[in-house]
């Protein structure tokens, strides 16, 4: 058998890695369109784009919805990175 190419490996995980991004953002997408319709369960009409805009319209609710669950992503992946990173570093110690 032939070595694959160089690099190969390293574009298909390059190609993975875009996969799962693009597929957060087409979810995030999603909830940020829902979000503003969705009616609240404790009866809160407040937006996080009312933080920017008195009077804020759909787009520009769900504009801060996709942002806010963007945040929530971030913080979720560092949470999971470090609880990795930590594993990591306990299995080296063992």
């Amino acid at each position: 058998m032939s070595d694959p190419p160089a690099g190969s490996e390293a574009r298909g995980s390059l190609r993975g890695r875009l996969q799962a991004v693009a597929t957060l953002e087409v979810i995030a997408g999603a909830i940020a369109l829902a979000t503003p319709l969705t009616p609240s369960r404790t009866g809160s009409r407040w937006s996080p784009a009312e933080l920017f805009t008195p009077d804020p319209s759909y787009a520009q609710k769900v504009l801060a919805s996709f942002v806010v669950v963007n945040l929530l992503f971030v913080l979720l992946a560092l949470a999971v990175w470090v609880a990795v990173r930590l594993q990591g570093a306990e299995g080296e110690r063992s």
